[in-house]
């Protein structure tokens, strides 16, 4: 019985470490002690443009797992931290790689850019990272202040229902044809 309690209270203890260093890496620069000198860490999301039919089951930045994405809006998860320069005086690129699968379909595939960095604020004002998956597997990233729903965001605009259909780029899988 003792063995099980204690077993229990290191479970709980190990959560609170693992969660009190998440929210550390997170954490203001000057406080920062996992990010790299002269770098900060800001919280990463994505919004899809894609369409119906479509997701990221799993996309990464600079390495760093980013979650997945529907393929039209936001609901990409929100995660902490990609590691950027804390002063940006010339062009910042990040590597996206993020793997699509397509429902009906029964496909998925890898797909890989290296992308410029457009910074509308300084990282340290921002409300973080915002990766853009649009059409023909194109992608965009953003640091802003403003959330990609807002009017005033200043990267591609927010996708509003109704979703259009996935079009297949010419060397995937064409959409199975509908019934009558």
């Amino acid at each position: 019985m003792k063995s099980s309690f204690v077993q229990s209270n290191f479970l709980r203890w190990l959560l609170l470490m693992l969660l009190t260093l998440s929210v550390s890496a997170c954490a203001g620069a000057g406080s920062n002690r996992l990010v790299a000198e002269g770098k900060t860490a800001t919280s990463l999301s994505s919004v899809g443009h894609y369409g119906k039919g479509i997701g990221i089951s799993e996309f990464y930045v600079n390495g760093t797992w980013g979650g997945n994405q529907h393929g039209w809006g936001g609901g990409g998860s929100s995660v902490c931290c990609v590691s950027l320069p804390r002063t940006t005086s010339s062009s910042i690129l990040v590597t996206v790689k993020w793997k699509t699968y397509r429902t009906g379909v029964t496909e998925e595939r890898w797909h890989e850019t290296t992308v410029p960095v457009n910074f509308a604020v300084p990282v340290g004002k921002s409300s973080g990272m915002y990766v853009h998956f649009l059409p023909g597997h194109r992608v965009e990233a953003w640091i802003t202040r403003q959330y990609p729903e807002s009017t005033e965001y200043p990267g591609p605009a927010y996708p509003r229902p109704p979703a259009p259909d996935y079009v297949p780029l010419a060397d995937e899988k064409p959409e199975p044809a509908k019934g009558k």
